[in-house]
């Protein structure tokens, strides 16, 4: 137990404020809402986060060679494809007020989000407690990929919605 304790008091509080987050906007996620073009950043939040703690993943824990690249650009090709496929366009309709979409309740989101913060955190975690462990090339590997699948899905749903809304708009 002490062992457990002691990794869950040394995650530095911003882990822990970011699991809140993803956890709140999880949760939200899950009603229908209107999305303004002026708030279309808002979703981008959530992908923007997951993009840049995997860059900063790969700058400080991964060689920067060629291959760690091509493997995290592939499986932020391959997440990107998952996560525009999960967006039914049938499902976004125009929103009532100018400027805007409307999206129904995404269960996805809160799994996906807590897999994603989980699979990174226990990453982070044996990257802390033991350095070389993460650089067997199998667990580097699943890491670099796993992280690009998950920053790629979230951005393929932004893209997904983004493009629902210039189709709306072009109509």
């Amino acid at each position: 137990m002490d062992y457990l304790s002691g990794i869950i008091v040394h995650t530095p509080l911003w882990v822990w404020a970011l699991f809140i987050y993803l956890l709140v906007r999880g949760i939200k996620a899950r009603q229908p809402a209107t999305v303004k073009l002026e708030k279309l950043e808002k979703l981008l939040i959530v992908p923007a986060i997951f993009l840049v703690w995997d860059l900063y993943d790969l700058i400080a824990f991964r060689p920067p060679t060629v291959g760690t690249w091509a493997m995290w650009v592939l499986g932020l090709l391959a997440g990107a494809a998952i996560g525009y496929m999960l967006i039914n366009p049938q499902h976004i309709q125009p929103g009532n007020e100018s400027r805007s979409l409307q999206r129904p309740g995404d269960y996805t989101v809160l799994p996906m989000m807590m897999i994603a913060f989980l699979t990174k955190y226990a990453f982070g975690v044996l990257t802390a407690i033991s350095p070389t462990t993460m650089t067997q090339p199998g667990l580097s590997g699943l890491a670099i990929v796993s992280g690009g699948v998950f920053a790629g899905t979230f951005m393929g749903k932004f893209i997904h919605y983004v493009r629902c809304y210039a189709a709306f708009k072009q109509n």
